[in-house]
C-alpha cells in the first residue's frame, strides 16, 4: 500500500449531509505520479455519481501546508474558513477548512 484515504459522513450542520476527509495520504516517494489524485477522483465520483445526497465535500489543512492547499484547489475546493489552534501536537497549529460545493 502506498496511500490512503479515509472519510466519514458529517450530519453536524441541520438540513445538510456533507462527506469529511479525514485523511488523505501517499507516500513520499510515490508523490507526483497521480497516486492521490486518483484517490480524491474516486471520492469525488462516488459522491456525484454513487450517493447524490451529499451537498458538500470538506476537509483541514494545516495553513502551512501550500502543496495540499494548491492540490485541492486544482479539483474546485475553496478555503471557506480558518481554525485557529486546531492541531494539538504539530506547528503551526492553525488549520484552513477547504470545501467543494455539489450543489448547483
Amino acid at each position: 500500500m502506498v496511500g490512503a484515504v479515509c472519510c466519514r459522513v458529517d450530519t453536524t450542520e441541520p438540513n445538510s449531509r456533507r462527506l469529511y476527509i479525514m485523511t488523505l495520504g501517499c507516500l513520499y516517494q510515490y508523490r507526483r505520479q497521480g497516486i492521490g489524485s486518483k484517490m480524491l477522483e474516486h471520492v469525488l465520483e462516488y459522491v456525484t455519481k454513487h450517493d447524490t445526497n451529499f451537498d458538500s465535500v470538506f476537509l483541514h489543512v494545516q495553513i502551512n501546508n501550500q502543496a495540499a492547499l494548491e492540490f485541492y484547489k486544482q479539483f474546485g475546493f475553496e478555503v471557506t474558513e480558518s481554525r485557529k489552534n486546531y492541531y494539538k501536537r504539530i506547528f503551526p497549529p492553525d488549520a484552513d477548512v477547504l470545501t467543494k460545493s455539489l450543489r448547483k
